[in-house]
């Protein structure tokens, strides 16, 4: 049976590499109350290091119960080595306390660097799939403007993924602007990236030290109506606002009632 013991917070050590990068700081003083109020309802799992102890699992309960003011907390202590502690935490991490992305890449990238593990390896160890390991590692060793856009929220996940298939740098970038900038879609992304593809086997971008800056989105064959005048508009032009379905719905009916205020046409 697992034997639970009290650790002073004082003896305890956070992990040499920390998954977690950035803490919210309001989940943190949400986690620290319910402490004060019941608890630290699950051990932390440590491991012992010399005369000290590592936390394996349990790094935001550490963080929050020295933020609560308890002395000490319970543990469970492993007797594991640098491998199989890494695993650990990549599993509580991934299933318990999402990590974001970026982090995500970081600690695959960690564990194939430290441990000599495949993609393979991680992924039967997270039941996530190899492709889902291999798109974490391309965003964060290939482009750390597009990390820093995914972390910043400015970009999700699933846009970075796409543009990484754009390998010219100057039009990845303005795919990316147009994307934090307008709202476009995955969707519309897509399309554009397609038909960027297109051109270039049709048309490809001549090689020089300094490529030519591109000054316009590419021209799509995929068209929307537009729903003020309802005039088809490429894809490519297309200029996206997020709103709620309750405000797309005025914005619709105030469009509605502002036609409805037009004088009729001048019969020709």
């Amino acid at each position: 049976m697992t034997k639970l013991t009290y650790i002073n917070l004082s003896d305890l050590d956070l992990p040499e590499f920390e998954a977690h990068t950035n803490i919210d700081d309001n989940k943190l003083l949400e986690i620290s109350e319910s402490i004060k109020a019941i608890g630290v309802l699950e051990p932390l799992l440590v491991r012992k290091i010399k005369k000290r102890f590592e936390i394996i699992a349990g790094c935001l309960r550490f963080r929050a119960s020295r933020l609560a003011g308890l002395k000490a907390v319970p543990c469970i202590v492993l007797s594991i080595d640098d491998k199989q502690a890494e695993v650990i935490k990549t599993h509580e991490n991934l299933k318990r306390v999402s990590l974001d992305h970026i982090d995500q890449g970081n600690t695959f990238i960690m564990m194939i660097e430290k441990f000599k593990m495949t993609e393979e390896d991680i992924s039967k160890i997270i039941g996530k799939s190899i492709s889902y390991i291999s798109n974490h590692i391309n965003l964060v060793s290939q482009d750390a403007d597009l990390s820093a856009a995914v972390k910043n929220g400015s970009l999700s996940f699933s846009q970075a993924r796409e543009l990484l298939q754009v390998s010219d740098l100057p039009t990845r970038k303005q795919f990316q602007a147009y994307c934090q900038n307008e709202g476009a879609t995955v969707r519309v992304l897509k399309q554009w990236i397609s038909d960027y593809k297109s051109s270039q086997v049709i048309n490809p971008t001549p090689e020089s030290d300094t490529p030519e800056q591109i000054n316009h989105y590419p021209a799509t064959y995929d068209s929307r109506n537009c729903e003020a005048c309802i005039k088809p508009i490429p894809s490519g032009d297309i200029r996206m606002l997020i709103l709620c379905p309750t405000c797309h719905h005025a914005l619709k009916q105030a469009i509605s009632e502002e036609k409805q205020k037009e004088p009729p046409e001048t019969p020709k």
